[in-house]
């Protein structure tokens, strides 16, 4: 939301489209001193790395604001986001597994209908000669997946399930994490549709497990695992860091995603769909994360 209306950086600060309001604005400001210590190794190494370090910066101040915000104007404990301790490790665990297993049938399912073929890649992009890239970017994908679980299940649900319902905080929370990523390259209606089952199921996990841990490493896993395990477009974003495997998307962009990546196509619509479904028959370890918030 803040990105449509919120404060605009030149078009020469990296990244400079991604970020709204407060986050935009301190966010290119941060990023600054790393971008000279990179660009003083090499341009090179400027444009491989700038893009992972601003997502890693960026993301660290909307962790940063959200936690003052809670703190400093709710007066609450921060972990009554969802970030309580019981079952945690549990929950982290479904959201690894999970994540990992429904990339794999997505896939898998593009494979069968000849829609992902081998890529050939530049030399040290990918396998170990790339492992430092790849491990960069599973801890910038995690603090990026799970502020956007913090913000849009942890905060957002959970406030608006508190003050006018479930299904408001689900509705609500949902309508501005797809409007959030609406802006990104090869967007379209099904980029939309699928965006908006995303979220679902993050949101059903969440309040399944009774907590924001599980959404949380399903989120990281899932974006990582198509960008730099798979080697493919992450909601309009190509792959940074390097990807263990290197696979490009051929064929009818209805079923690959096109620009967008395979979270754009009908194979991952199917998936979503499935598990969102698994989801809301599901009797999960816990209490709702909006319960633990009101106690």
């Amino acid at each position: 939301f803040t990105d449509l209306f919120g404060y605009k950086p030149s078009k020469d600060m990296p990244g400079a489209t991604l970020w709204g309001g407060l986050v935009q604005f301190l966010t290119p400001f941060a990023a600054k001193p790393v971008g000279a210590w990179l660009k003083g190794i090499s341009d090179r190494t400027y444009t491989m790395w700038i893009g992972p370090f601003f997502m890693l910066i960026g993301f660290g101040i909307a962790w940063l604001l959200l936690y003052l915000w809670v703190r400093l104007v709710e007066w609450r404990p921060f972990h009554t986001i969802g970030l309580g301790l019981h079952h945690a490790g549990v929950s982290l665990l479904i959201g690894v597994l999970l994540a990992l297993f429904m990339t794999s049938l997505v896939m898998v399912g593009l494979m069968i209908g000849g829609q992902l073929q081998p890529r050939l890649a530049a030399p040290g992009t990918t396998g170990g000669a790339a492992l430092a890239g790849i491990v960069f970017m599973l801890v910038a994908f995690t603090v990026q997946a799970s502020s956007e679980e913090a913000l849009y299940r942890g905060f957002l649900m959970n406030v608006m399930s508190y003050r006018a319902g479930l299904a408001a905080g689900i509705g609500v929370s949902t309508l501005l994490f797809a409007l959030a990523h609406s802006r990104n390259h090869g967007f379209d209606a099904l980029a939309g549709f699928n965006l908006v089952l995303f979220a679902l199921f993050a949101a059903l996990l969440s309040l399944r497990t009774g907590s924001i841990w599980a959404a949380c490493a399903w989120h990281t896993v899932w974006n990582w695992s198509i960008a730099n395990l798979w080697g493919l477009a992450i909601s309009g974003h190509p792959p940074d860091g390097g990807s263990i495997m290197a696979w490009d998307s051929k064929g009818l962009a209805l079923w690959t995603g096109g620009d967008w990546g395979p979270e754009g196509g009908l194979a991952t619509t199917i998936v979503l769909a499935i598990g969102t479904l698994a989801l809301f028959f599901w009797r999960g370890l816990g209490e709702p994360v909006a319960k633990q918030a009101r106690a």
